[in-house]
Formats: C-alpha cells, structure tokens, sequence
C-alpha cells in the first residue's frame, strides 16, 4: 500500500507544479510536447571533413523521405520543429554508401559529414 501512497504523492507533486508554474513555462512546456506540426525551411550548412564533393551529399528528412541538394553548402528543406533530419548521398551515388546521424530539425543546422571507414562503406564488402 506504501509504494500506491508513494505513486500518488509523485503525480500531485507533479501536477500541482504543471497547474501553479509561471504560464510562460507550462506554455512553453505544452508547446514543445504538441504544437510542433508548424512547418517551415530549414537552412542547413554542412561540415564536409570527407574526400568526397560536397554536391554529392543531400540531406533527408527521415519522416517525409523528402531531401534536398546542397548548392555552394547550403541546403534547404522543409520540416517540422525537432523533425530527423539525416545527411546521405545523393541517389545517383552508386557502389558507396553513407548514412549520418540523424539529428532534430531546426531552423538553422550545421551537419558534419564525416567519413571515417566506419561510416563510408563500399556496397558488396559487409
């Protein structure tokens, strides 16, 4: 019976903090958990540490499976606050393949394209 005190206590500590916080951080709070389904462009530069062209990277948003081309390093694509967003090669890229770490969206994103021998493999040698 102790552990079901103990359970309710933590939900009324909870709630009761959520209810009587300052309205701009439960608003903030709400926000962050549901209103993130605006959309808007992301502007995302790259880091480009491999040997490779920068032309031959795109960025994919891992939800919409849309991606977009960097140009002079620069890419943009649409997407929702805190969307995956992952660096890859561009689909006409045969033989090689890349898949960085998938990161939240924002409005403004520096991904880094590093190509160690981890995370640049030749198709075929796994």
């Amino acid at each position: 019976m102790s552990i079901m005190r103990c359970k309710f206590f933590i939900f009324l500590v909870s709630a009761s903090f959520l209810l009587f916080s300052p309205p701009l951080f439960a608003e903030s709070f709400w926000e962050r958990l549901f209103k993130n389904k605006e959309e808007f462009v992301a502007l995302i530069t790259i880091d480009n540490r491999c040997e490779l062209e920068t032309s031959y990277f795109i960025v994919r948003n891992l939800d919409t499976g849309k991606y977009a081309p960097f140009n002079n390093g620069l890419a943009k694509l649409k997407a929702v606050r805190n969307a995956p967003l992952q660096l890859q090669l561009a689909p006409s890229v045969k033989y090689i393949s890349y898949e960085g770490v998938a990161v939240a969206a924002k409005k403004k994103l520096t991904m880094t394209a590093d190509c160690s021998e981890r995370s640049l493999k030749m198709i075929g040698q796994d």
